[in-house]
């Protein structure tokens, strides 16, 4: 029978992982304490946590949690990095500070129940912000109709103009 503490530990876990946009599952080996932690709070600034975690209590959460398909890569020393808002800027902090450090890599995600291997999560941390990807959507959405108004706003005046000479035209005539 399982202990008290640890099935609260899985529950916590499962709390955790639940309302993730993403998870994935870095190798953390070489990296000290101070590397992690200083790693931790980038990720905090992006809406992620890392989270070191035991493989046995990492694979009972994210079953119950429905993430069961990250779980056969759970082995080896692993944490969990939990996505809750932008999917692509953690995993861009994660590749830069590895790259940076020299140590450390992830090695596969879970994004809406697709699993990711690393060459995909490399081009992944190559992808925009998901507010600079909005801000393009917008702004060709909103190309069209700035050229339509400027369209329409070039016959106006130019009607206006005509109007205005054949004013000026019947006052002198």
């Amino acid at each position: 029978m399982p202990k008290p503490e640890k099935i609260q530990k899985v529950q916590a876990l499962k709390e955790m992982v639940e309302p993730a946009q993403a998870l994935f599952l870095m190798d953390f080996t070489g990296l000290s304490v101070p590397e992690i932690t200083e790693l931790r709070r980038k990720l905090k600034e992006k809406k992620a946590v890392l989270k070191v975690v035991k493989n046995t209590l990492a694979r009972r959460a994210l079953q119950e949690s429905g993430h069961e398909r990250i779980t056969e890569f759970l082995v080896g020393p692993n944490a969990l990095l939990i996505a809750y808002e932008d999917v692509v800027e953690p995993v861009k902090v994660v590749f830069d500070f590895t790259k940076e450090v020299g140590k450390g890599k992830l090695r596969v995600g879970e994004i809406q129940g697709q699993v990711l291997e690393e060459a995909d999560l490399e081009n992944l941390s190559k992808l925009p912000p998901l507010s600079e990807m909005r801000a393009k959507a917008v702004g060709a959405l909103l190309s069209p109709l700035s050229g339509l108004v400027g369209t329409l706003q070039s016959l106006l005046s130019s009607l206006v103009w005509t109007l205005e000479a054949l004013r000026q035209k019947r006052e002198e005539g």
